[in-house]
């Protein structure tokens, strides 16, 4: 099998040479981005980036809005969902079903009435003014650092979206503490009712964060081109130098090779407790979609089905206040401690994967980082053993823990029957998706476990180093003698005496960055942006420093007439 090539800027596959035996890639010097020039800043401030959020966030609003009342509308629900469905069918819209199911389990007309005015109006307005808070998570980042442009733009609009999202995801976890510590309330005890009704209310704030995440995107918010159309023009533009530039901001070369360098640090990082922690991390991005949204949907189909069961076994009870416990105390005290012990071993799998892979690391036929996992897995042997034993480890993980707590369960007489199915669902169904979930995760992040983020080793083409500068704007930026001075540095560096005259700089740099909405900015002396698109200055002006000297008197001589008097000059 010939080794796979990579594709070059115009589409075609160029053979490269196989690399083996590469030392450990070496660690880049952090950038200063409070030296970054204003030209490379994306936004003209964190207060403009503020207020183009505000002008932007009617959607996110209305998204917000519409989950809090889905939110209020499964917590009235969640309390007796089968008894609330059987008397509305009962009722044919009398309204007297509606009435009586609302006084069994303790609802007051009053307080829902104005919870469904206030809440999500308020809630709403919570989640607008974390927006300072959204800036502050993306004024920092350093597109540079990301090893694609996709990836940059997907953390920015994800961090935005979280931010947002944050108020009503954190309501679920804190009506739950509610419940369990006895607070009265319509959920008197976490039964298989409130847990449907739990399940079906993460399935909507992810769908909401989701939604908050595409409209938000990074083209929108920051005025980026987006990822996909310099992808495009990586593959299709006919000029060769633009699919060039294009194709190295599109996607940086992973300088993180696997396996790594033997006898390394980066090779037992694995099992330290900062490995660890960017294990849960990378197996917690891939389980989202093979995890996450199986066992929400599970969750809700078993839990349904229990409290259509446990209603109809109790169809002589006069109150809905003795529904049992699903996760009863004795339960909780068996199952949590193994929980995380579960945890703990899915977060080890990585290291003890790449233990098991060692015999697998003579087979690798090339260390190189391809984009594209099919390839990587035809030359990297130890990488493909890697990802499956991680799949394999974590699943059994699961499993095993699941088979533990049955045992400590039936030994101490504790549990029920519907205890006893989410333990036969653990081994059955959640083990297996958390081992297809794990070997997601780890092909697309299994550098960031041994290595940590790949900004650490390279650095990505970008036309910007910072989304926004810290304090003040680009203006006050391009007025700091700091900055003035790193650009001229870096200025200097790169193309010599030369670039600071091209660009009418004199030795104390007083402009070096004109900012072209500003009023006379076209009159300054010629700008870089000008430089580089082909506006140069005229040479010959007057005061210009690449004027030609003047020509003494003596040097001055007339056009001759004929062909005769040249040759006499």
């Amino acid at each position: 099998m010939s080794t796979p090539g990579a594709i070059g800027p115009s589409g075609t596959e160029r053979a490269l040479p196989p690399l083996r035996d590469l030392p450990s890639p070496s660690r880049l010097p952090e950038e200063d981005t409070s030296l970054a020039p204003p030209a490379e800043i994306i936004a003209e401030s964190r207060a403009a980036l503020r207020r183009r959020l505000l002008r932007t966030a009617w959607l996110p609003c209305l998204i917000l809005l519409a989950l809090w009342y889905g939110l209020i509308l499964l917590y009235i629900w969640g309390a007796a969902p089968t008894f609330w469905l059987l008397s509305l069918l009962v009722s044919a819209g009398s309204g007297m079903g509606v009435r009586t199911v609302a006084a069994l389990i303790g609802l007051d007309r009053d307080q829902l009435a104005l919870t469904n005015a206030l809440l999500p109006i308020g809630a709403t307005a919570l989640s607008l003014a974390l927006i300072p808070l959204a800036v502050a998570l993306i004024a920092p980042l350093a597109p540079r650092t990301f090893l694609s442009e996709q990836a940059f733009q997907r953390t920015v609009s994800r961090r935005l979206a979280t931010v947002m999202i944050a108020p009503p995801l954190l309501t679920v976890p804190l009506l739950l503490a509610a419940v369990v510590l006895g607070v009265r309330m319509p959920w008197g005890r976490l039964g298989a009712g409130p847990l449907m009704a739990t399940c079906l209310a993460l399935l909507l704030i992810l769908l909401a964060w989701a939604c908050i995440a595409r409209w938000w995107s990074a083209p929108r918010v920051l005025g980026v081109k987006p990822a996909a159309d310099l992808e495009r023009t990586a593959r299709l533009d006919r000029d060769h130098d633009r699919r060039r530039a294009a194709a190295r901001q599109v996607l940086a070369q992973d300088r993180r090779h696997l396996p790594p360098t033997p006898a390394s640090p980066e090779s037992r990082a694995a099992l330290s407790p900062v490995g660890l922690l960017r294990s849960l991390r990378v197996i917690a991005a891939g389980s989202v979609a093979w995890v996450a949204i199986p066992v929400l949907v599970l969750g809700w189909l078993v839990m349904g089905t229990a409290d259509a069961v446990l209603l109809f076994a109790r169809t002589g009870a006069s109150t809905l206040a003795d529904a049992p416990d699903v996760l009863a105390w004795p339960v909780a005290a068996v199952c949590l401690p193994i929980g995380l012990l579960v945890l703990l071993a899915v977060a080890a799998s990585p290291g003890v994967a790449a233990l098991l892979s060692a015999r697998r690391r003579a087979e690798v036929r090339d260390l190189r980082t391809y984009a594209d996992w099919a390839v990587r897995a035809r030359v990297n042997a130890w990488e493909v053993s890697l990802v499956r034993w991680t799949g394999v480890l974590a699943g059994l993980a699961v499993a095993l823990g699941a088979t533990t707590a049955g045992i400590v369960l039936a030994i101490a007489q504790q549990g029920d029957a519907l205890t006893a199915t989410w333990l036969v669902l653990d081994v059955l169904v959640l083990a297996p998706l958390v081992g297809l979930g794990t070997a997601a995760g780890m092909r697309r992040g299994a550098r960031d476990v041994f290595y940590g983020p790949a900004g650490r080793y390279m650095r990505r083409e970008s036309s910007y180093a910072l989304v926004a500068p810290e304090l003040g704007t680009r203006a006050d930026r391009a007025a700091d003698p700091a900055v003035r001075a790193a650009q001229r540095r870096r200025l200097l560096e790169q193309h010599g005496e030369h670039a600071a005259a091209l660009m009418a700089l004199d030795t104390a740099g007083e402009r070096l960055w004109v900012d072209g909405s500003e009023p006379g900015a076209r009159d300054t002396a010629v700008r870089a942006a000008d430089v580089s698109a082909g506006n140069l200055p005229d040479f010959g002006a007057e005061g210009s420093p690449f004027a030609a000297p003047p020509a003494r008197p003596e040097q001055r001589h007339g056009i001759p007439g004929s062909v005769s008097g040249l040759h006499e000059r």
